[in-house]
């Protein structure tokens, strides 16, 4: 009589437990414990301005796929959106399997930018789109770089060292718009 029961109340907890996977894993992810190696300082920096960055920069790609003048521009923003919402994503798994605490929002100065954005049209914005993403992405790129040399946490450099050519292509990308 027990096995009866207790393989359809085990049936009936899996399927009230997979109902709820999205609010589950949004939970744990809240509460995960760190493994493997502790991150340094250096690591935890390197993955919350990278987190700020990606943020601002979603931002900044959306304002330039709705407000850009150039064609060029558009596609550049739209490039931005996908490309550092990807690499968000990863950004903020490791931060959760790492057990760091990522910022909620960009920081000041690039909430600054983007309300500049949000006020400039025309080839105005195109320009300072394109200024303010150029000046993003060489910090970014040197923060990354600098987390390949001297970050501790092997998941950390590893997502640093996926992450760099990415960054390269976008400032190739901006610089080129720059100049047409």
């Amino acid at each position: 009589m027990r096995t009866r029961l207790a393989l359809p109340l085990a049936v009936a907890a899996l399927a009230a437990l997979s109902g709820c996977a999205g609010e589950t894993a949004q939970n744990y992810a809240a509460v995960a414990t760190p493994t493997g190696t502790p991150p340094s300082e250096q690591d935890k920096a390197w993955l919350g301005a990278i987190h700020q960055g990606n943020l601002t920069e979603v931002q900044a790609g959306a304002l330039a796929k709705n407000k850009g003048a150039a064609k060029q521009v558009k596609a550049v923003g739209a490039m931005l959106v996908k490309d550092h919402n990807q690499l968000d994503a990863k950004v903020t798994q490791t931060a959760v399997r790492l057990g760091v605490r990522l910022p909620s929002s960009p920081d000041a100065s690039q909430h600054k930018e983007l309300n500049r954005l949000e006020d400039a049209t025309g080839e105005d914005f195109d320009q300072d789109f394109l200024s303010g993403m150029v000046k993003a992405h060489k910090q970014a790129l040197a923060a990354t770089q600098k987390e390949i040399s001297k970050g501790s946490s092997p998941a950390v450099v590893a997502l640093a060292k996926t992450a760099a050519p990415s960054l390269r292509q976008h400032l190739s990308a901006l610089r080129k718009a720059q100049s047409d």
